[in-house]
């Protein structure tokens, strides 16, 4: 027997579809995993006063904050995925979100365009500091996958081998494969072949689609929100964190630059038309149970 568990967090629905031997433990298992994603919810809800990121953008001297663990790895992964992908991933772009969105504060000005150059990490201290006061960060592009990468992990830990977390059918990690079957299918819309195979691995998708006709996402270079009929990006890899980050750059950038000839050779991009989202659909001849493990979390 699967089960599904589902949590709203981090403006999307969680899922996790697993499967064991033990009821109880894989249960309590899947309640670790989402009590992770919640955590990850309160750091980074940038609509919240009580955030990591809302304490970071309180500080206007220019002064270090000091971060959580979870919260410096993650800004380490960020600086990397910056540098690799010549700056077409960047979370410091929440000013330019803020523009036409009363949900955000906005600044006076024009948003520099920094961008994560304006960012200072001290990993030996757990420190992080703006060099301008106006940087924003928006971590959108890249909570989720790291999301999904911690509940895999804690599924892995505790002995759960056949599991599928989704976050908002955007990133996915794959953990073995469903009973039964060869490989987790994924229905991605916009991909020339329609679905594709997961064993271990990791997928997420970006698409300018939404958020208005001027789309959602934000052109780091420009501040430029991009067309939503822009072709999106689907990157497939080990690592939900990377796939999350490299999306996002490539439906900034396109596969036609340098950007696209930067993809490490252990990530897989491919265009998706029109940019849509992914449909998640395991199937497996085992039946699925949705158990009702987590179903809130409270967001302040």
């Amino acid at each position: 027997m699967m089960h599904r568990g589902a949590l709203p967090a981090m403006g999307t629905r969680f899922e996790i579809v697993a499967g064991g031997a033990e009821p109880t433990l894989l249960r309590a298992a899947v309640e670790e995993a989402f009590e992770e994603i919640s955590t990850c919810h309160r750091l980074w809800n940038v609509f919240s006063r009580e955030s990591i990121l809302s304490r970071i953008h309180a500080e206007s001297d220019g002064h270090p904050v000091t971060i959580d663990g979870l919260t410096l790895d993650l800004l380490l992964a960020c600086s990397r995925l910056h540098q690799q992908t010549g700056g077409s991933f960047d979370p410091i772009i929440g000013a330019d979100l803020a523009a036409g969105d009363p949900r955000r504060d906005s600044i006076s000005g024009v948003a520099p365009r920094d961008g994560f150059c304006g960012i200072e990490l001290d990993a030996e201290a757990s420190t992080v500091r703006r060099l301008d006061p106006q940087l924003r960060f928006d971590l959108g592009g890249i909570a989720k996958g790291y999301a999904c990468d911690l509940a895999a992990s804690i599924l892995l830990e505790a002995g759960v081998e056949c599991a599928l977390i989704h976050g908002g059918t955007s990133s996915i990690v794959a953990l073995g494969a469903p009973p039964g079957r060869a490989e987790w299918v994924i229905e991605v819309k916009g991909y020339s072949r329609k679905t594709i195979g997961l064993v271990d691995g990791a997928l997420a998708v970006s698409s300018a689609a939404g958020g208005g006709a001027g789309g959602h996402l934000i052109d780091p270079c420009s501040g430029d929100r991009l067309d939503r009929h822009r072709a999106g990006a689907m990157v497939v890899g080990n690592s939900a964190t990377d796939c999350d980050a490299w999306s996002t750059a490539l439906t900034v950038a396109g596969f036609e630059g340098e950007v696209a000839r930067q993809l490490p050779s252990t990530l897989q991009g491919y265009r998706l038309n029109n940019g849509e989202s992914t449909d998640m659909k395991p199937q497996a001849e085992a039946s699925v149970e949705e158990e009702r493990w987590k179903r809130t979390v409270e967001i302040s």
